[in-house]
C-alpha cells in the first residue's frame, strides 16, 4: 500500500509544472482573445451607423443598398449577397459556412470557461500533498510556499474562466445579430431578384 501511495504522490507532484504552464498559456491566450475582442468592438462601433442604414434600406426595399465597407468575413459575405443575389445556393452555403465558423470559435472560447477552473483546481490540490508533509514535519516555509501556489493557481484559473465568459457572451450577441442581418439580406434581395425576373 505505501508503494502505491508513493506512486500516486510522485505522479501528482510531477503534474505541477505542466499544470502551471497550462494555466500560463491559458491566461496569455485569453488576454490575446481580449485584445482581438476589443479591436472588434471598436470596429463595430465605427460601423454601427452604416449597419443601421443598411438594415433600414433592406426593410424599406430601398434599391440604393450599397456595398458594405470592411474586409472581414461578415462584410465579404454581405457584399456577396448584394452582388450575387441571383445565386441563392451559393449565398446559403456562404452563410452556413460563416455561421459554422462562428460556432466553432464560440465553442473554443466556451471551453476555456471550463478548462480554466478545472486546471486551476488541479493546481490547488497538487500542492496540498507537499503542504501537509511540511506541516507534519513542522516545516512552515514549505507549507506556506505550497499554499501560496495552491491559492494562486485557483485565482488564475477563475480569472481565465471569467475573461473567457465575458468574451463568449459578447461575441455570441454580435454573431447572433450578424446572422439575422445576413439571412434577412439574403431573403430580401432574393425576393427582389425574383420579382424582377417575373416582371
Amino acid at each position: 500500500m505505501p508503494i502505491l501511495t508513493n506512486i500516486f504522490y510522485i505522479i501528482s507532484v510531477s503534474l505541477m509544472i505542466p499544470v502551471m504552464l497550462a494555466l500560463l498559456f491559458g491566461l496569455v491566450y485569453t488576454l490575446y482573445l481580449s485584445g482581438i475582442t476589443v479591436h472588434e468592438f471598436i470596429a463595430r462601433m465605427k460601423s454601427k451607423s452604416q449597419r443601421k442604414k443598411f438594415a433600414e434600406a433592406l426593410e424599406n426595399k430601398d434599391a440604393t443598398v450599397s456595398v458594405f465597407d470592411g474586409s472581414g468575413n461578415f462584410e465579404k459575405t454581405l457584399n456577396l449577397i448584394l452582388t450575387r443575389s441571383d445565386d441563392s445556393l451559393l449565398i446559403n452555403k456562404k452563410i452556413a459556412d460563416l455561421e459554422s465558423a462562428w460556432r466553432t470559435e464560440l465553442q473554443k472560447i466556451a471551453d476555456l470557461t471550463k478548462y480554466g477552473p478545472a486546471i486551476g483546481l488541479m493546481g490547488t490540490l497538487i500542492p496540498l500533498g507537499p503542504a501537509l508533509v511540511g506541516l507534519a514535519e513542522g516545516d512552515l516555509v514549505t507549507l506556506s510556499n505550497q499554499m501560496v501556489i495552491a491559492f494562486s493557481t485557483t485565482a488564475v484559473g477563475v480569472l481565465i474562466s471569467l475573461i473567457a465568459l465575458a468574451i463568449n457572451s459578447a461575441k455570441k450577441g454580435w454573431y447572433r445579430d450578424d446572422s439575422i442581418l445576413l439571412n434577412f439580406a439574403a431573403e430580401r434581395l432574393s425576393a427582389t431578384q425574383t420579382s424582377k425576373e417575373t416582371a
